[in-house]
């Protein structure tokens, strides 16, 4: 058998095949659940694959970075430090920040939470000036987590400026991997 450095892997996703990718790479675009193959196996679970278990096996209370594990175990570099083991992203973690994802079930909460602010809001003020200073909080957060719904599907935030792409926004999967806005919020 080949050194573990020297494996090549391919990955799959949605019947779509990836690869090939050295493992650093790989582990920065899969999960757990993710099917895998090397020379030698069959399409497996990550998980259950000897050389990738550590990577997702881990206790939540030790947490170590890609690097120290890779380089421990075989012998090189890993660019980045980012932690084996994911905090969960809870929703609403940050509904005013124009950075990351956010999967299309927060999108919807959201703009419901939109709508009926908006109503509130209408019939508190009604015809006064102050309705313009009560609506710029409300309008950041639509197009905050409308931002974050785009880099879902790997669009840039500007994208939602574009006549009915909300229907696309509320409707469509989000991308099943990771890109370039962040990883895949829903886990």
């Amino acid at each position: 058998m080949k050194n573990n450095s020297d494996l090549i892997y391919y990955y799959s996703v949605n019947g779509a095949t990836y690869g090939p990718y050295a493992l650093d790479q790989l582990l920065e675009k899969i999960n757990s659940d993710t099917l895998v193959y090397r020379e030698g196996i069959e399409w497996t679970n990550a998980n259950e694959i000897d050389e990738l278990k550590k990577f997702f096996n881990l206790p939540n209370v030790e947490k170590k970075s890609k690097n120290d594990i890779i380089n421990k175990d075989y012998g090189y570099q890993v660019s980045d430090q980012d932690n084996v083991v994911a905090e969960p992203q809870n929703m609403f973690s940050a509904p005013f920040s124009f950075e990351g994802r956010i999967r299309r079930t927060e999108y919807v909460y959201s703009f419901i939470i939109y709508i009926v602010s908006y109503a509130i809001i209408i019939s508190i003020v009604k015809s006064s000036s102050a309705f313009g200073i009560a609506y710029i909080p409300l309008f950041w957060f639509l197009w905050a987590q409308g931002a974050k719904r785009c880099h879902d599907r790997s669009s840039s935030g500007w994208y939602q400026l574009i006549p009915f792409y909300i229907f696309w926004m509320l409707f469509a999967e989000g991308d099943n991997v990771e890109n370039e806005y962040g990883n895949q919020p829903k886990n």
